[in-house]
């Protein structure tokens, strides 16, 4: 999107080759003084930021924090995240199901943190940039935040799980989805078993599925099989 077809004060800013604290408060006190209320506002804050080439952290917070707001707080319904909801960021946040850019990843994890409940594909959406980014060579948001380029799963990788699946715990017990039980298998099949850390296998060998409904499947986007990714070379703990 080119600076041409910004309105004040975005047309000042987008483009830049930073944004800083001063383009915050500009766009703060003229454009978004009563914060992101709607579909429109959001849109627009993600195009000016991805027209910048790099930003400061206090824009960064601005961002992810007022994108999740609008999703789980301006939203209907208000408070929790439903499957329209949920599509909304998937559609608005990746290309092709998947994110690129680990801001906007942080924007899904963050709205899951806000949120008093989130659809089971949700979760297992973000899960799924997990499995993407561990594929050699990946570039996605995941591979991008992750600190490290090990083939195994280690404990970076396990905060960033628990933090999707927090809610999932009952009992002492993690209970999933069929299909968030199907997106950690599938990242069991392409990492290194060699180089996991013990949490995982623990894990792995600990999971419990939860009924669902057939009706309410919504992992078209899962593809378990892709093509970008290697075949699976040993069986799941």
């Amino acid at each position: 999107m080119g600076d041409d077809r910004f309105s004040f004060p975005a047309c000042v800013i987008a483009g830049k080759r930073r944004l800083d604290v001063d383009d915050l408060l500009m766009l703060r006190k003229h454009a978004f003084s009563d914060g992101i209320r709607t579909e429109d506002d959001a849109h627009l804050l993600l195009a000016i930021h991805r027209a910048c080439a790099s930003s400061c952290p206090q824009w960064d917070c601005y961002v992810i924090e007022s994108i999740a707001a609008y999703a789980v707080n301006r939203q209907h319904p208000r408070g929790w995240l439903d499957a329209t909801n949920a599509d909304w960021l998937i559609e608005t946040l990746s290309v092709d199901n998947v994110v690129l850019s680990p801001l906007e990843l942080e924007i899904i994890l963050h709205a899951l943190d806000m949120a008093t409940s989130a659809p089971e594909h949700l979760s297992a959406f973000a899960l799924d940039q997990m499995r993407y980014g561990l594929a050699p060579n990946s570039s996605n948001a995941y591979a991008l935040s992750r600190p490290s380029r090990n083939p195994g799963i280690d404990l970076n990788d396990l905060h960033y799980l628990w933090r999707v699946l927090r809610s999932a715990c009952e009992s002492g017990r993690l209970v999933l989805s069929t299909i968030e039980r199907d997106v950690l298998q599938a990242i069991d099949a392409i990492a290194e078993p060699r180089l996991h850390h013990t949490g995982w296998n623990t894990l792995i060998a600990s999971l419990h599925l939860r009924p669902t409904n057939p009706k309410n499947d919504r992992s078209a986007w899962l593809q378990v099989q892709d093509e970008t990714l290697p075949e699976k070379s040993h069986q799941a703990a």
